[in-house]
């Protein structure tokens, strides 16, 4: 073949070739939307992105304060509409915000991949329980006061402040044929309330959880006569972040910090016929971050480089008061875990601070219960403290169950370790009571 044939043939194929690479479409880019700093605009510009099957990108005005005054989506009772889809939301600073009179709504529920860039979410508060159901027990609170979430969820250099989760609602008052009700359990996650099924990573990167709260439970019901009155409902659990479930955490570079669980609520008081009195609720657990898995199955949620101080859980509820000659109430436990709570997981803390956070304290009432648990608290878990981490100053003490976290090390302790499932009955009924309602 001559020279310029082989030319021509090279010519050839890589003409062929070139138009074989014309044929692939290029990747696919999100849609990118300004937001002006207008709380009506930043509602539709999220609705109208969770419209559509296509990635979407929010850029929000710097530095805005976007106030929320009304839930946009009413059922789900969050202040923006439900995320659906996947959807980055870069804040530029700019804030998002419930409006101090405005009704109880959460700011974010989540359903689909959701990204936050430099955005503070502040002021959300979940709906509190109303009514009790048939048997006279109160309806508990919600979670997630600042975000609720289903789904992949990514949070980096922002700030989630002052959510709270809704209160239970108090039991009914006994009748001549009914006996008194229970008050509601609090809601959980105060400031993140996350449940994945299947599996879903929440995933939090220098970022600041800071006064979040738990909701408190419910006041027991008065009894009437000689029934005595019903027992005070439990409060929720993790104040700042709760993840329940598949839910895998990635917490790193962060500060957890000034976080409170609800309190207990108190008994009813017994029928003045010689009625007792309905014991105190359980505090609330984990006023800094609570991991609960399920179904044996690890999720190893890790802690990176993250300080978490100056979290407290929650006090627990007072007995109510006996009727002429009935029994005395029972104390409601104070929560554990005023940092962290591990349920039946492996945690790794890796360069991470859990100092000076402290337990609840017991309600009034017979035979209360020492507060245990200042730092972490831990059921059927492990925790790996790796690279430096450090557990101090912690109050009463750094650990409930010094074997489950190799390398704590307790003054005076309120609870030794046993082996044995310590986890009081209200904490495994919320746990239950949660996941079967997530």
């Amino acid at each position: 073949m001559t020279s310029n044939g082989r030319t021509r043939r090279r010519i050839a194929t890589t003409v062929t070739a070139l138009g074989a690479f014309a044929l692939v479409a290029p990747p696919a880019h999100a849609a990118e939307t300004a937001v002006p700093c207008d709380s009506a605009a930043l509602v539709q510009a999220i609705a109208e992105a969770s419209a559509t099957p296509e990635p979407d990108t929010l850029s929000l005005a710097a530095k805005c304060v976007y106030t929320l005054t009304s839930a946009a989506d009413v059922y789900w009772k969050s202040g923006l509409p439900s995320i659906q889809g996947k959807l980055t939301v870069n804040g530029n600073h700019a804030t998002i915000e419930r409006a101090k009179d405005a009704p109880r709504f959460r700011i974010i529920f989540n359903w689909g991949d959701l990204t936050l860039n430099e955005v503070t979410i502040a002021g959300g508060q979940a709906p509190d329980g109303v009514g009790a159901g048939s048997a006279g027990v109160g309806n508990p609170g919600e979670s997630g006061g600042g975000i609720k979430n289903w789904g992949p969820l990514t949070i980096t250099d922002s700030v989630i402040s002052g959510n709270a989760a809704g209160s239970g609602a108090p039991g009914a008052t006994a009748t001549a044929t009914t006996s008194a009700g229970s008050g509601g359990y609090g809601g959980s996650g105060g400031g993140i309330s996350s449940y994945g099924s299947p599996q879903v990573t929440l995933t939090i990167t220098r970022t600041s959880i800071t006064g979040n709260a738990s909701g408190s439970g419910g006041q027991g019901g008065n009894g009437v006569a000689a029934k005595p009155g019903g027992q005070g409902g439990s409060a929720g659990f993790g104040a700042g972040v709760d993840v329940l479930a598949g839910t895998v955490l990635r917490l790193a570079d962060s500060v957890v910090t000034g976080n409170g669980a609800g309190s207990g609520g108190k008994g009813g008081s017994g029928g003045a016929n010689g009625g007792g009195a309905g014991h105190g609720g359980s505090g609330g657990t984990a006023g800094g971050v609570m991991m609960s898995t399920s179904g044996g199955v690890l999720l190893n949620p890790v802690i990176t480089r993250t300080t978490i101080t100056g979290n407290q859980a929650g006090r627990g509820g007072d007995a109510g008061v006996a009727g002429q000659g009935g029994y005395s109430g029972v104390s409601g436990y104070g929560g554990r875990g005023g940092g962290v709570v591990v349920f039946d997981d492996s945690l790794t803390l890796d360069a991470a601070t859990v100092s000076d956070n402290a337990a609840g304290e017991p309600g009034s009432g017979s035979y209360p219960s020492p507060a245990s648990g200042g730092g972490i608290h831990t059921i059927n878990a492990h925790v790996a403290l790796v690279n430096g981490a450090v557990l101090s100053g912690n109050r009463p003490d750094n650990c409930t169950y010094t074997a489950d976290v190799p390398g704590c090390v307790n003054g005076f302790r309120a609870v030794e370790a046993t082996g044995q499932d310590w986890r009081t009955a209200a904490e495994r009924d919320a746990v239950s009571a949660a996941r079967s309602r997530a």
